[in-house]
C-alpha cells in the first residue's frame, strides 16, 4: 500500500472517530453527565481532528514510509 492509500485510510477512520466522539459528547450533554468527562472527549475530538489535518497536509508522510 502506498502513502496515499495509507493516508487516505487513516484520515477515514480518524474521521469516524471524530464523528463517534461528536455523538458521545452529544448523548452526554443530553444525559446531562459530568462536565469532567465531557470535557475529556472534547479534548479527544480536538485531538483527533487535529491529526486528520495533519494527514491530509501530508505532515506525517513520514511516519508511513517503510521501515519507518
Amino acid at each position: 500500500m502506498g502513502i496515499t492509500e495509507s493516508r487516505k485510510l487513516i484520515r477515514d477512520f480518524l474521521k469516524r472517530c471524530v464523528e463517534y466522539a461528536d455523538e458521545s459528547i452529544k448523548r452526554k450533554k443530553e444525559r446531562g453527565e459530568d462536565e469532567g468527562e465531557i470535557s475529556k472527549w472534547i479534548a479527544y475530538r480536538d485531538f483527533t481532528e487535529h491529526a486528520v489535518m495533519e494527514v491530509e497536509s501530508g505532515e506525517l508522510d513520514s511516519w508511513l514510509e517503510e521501515g519507518s
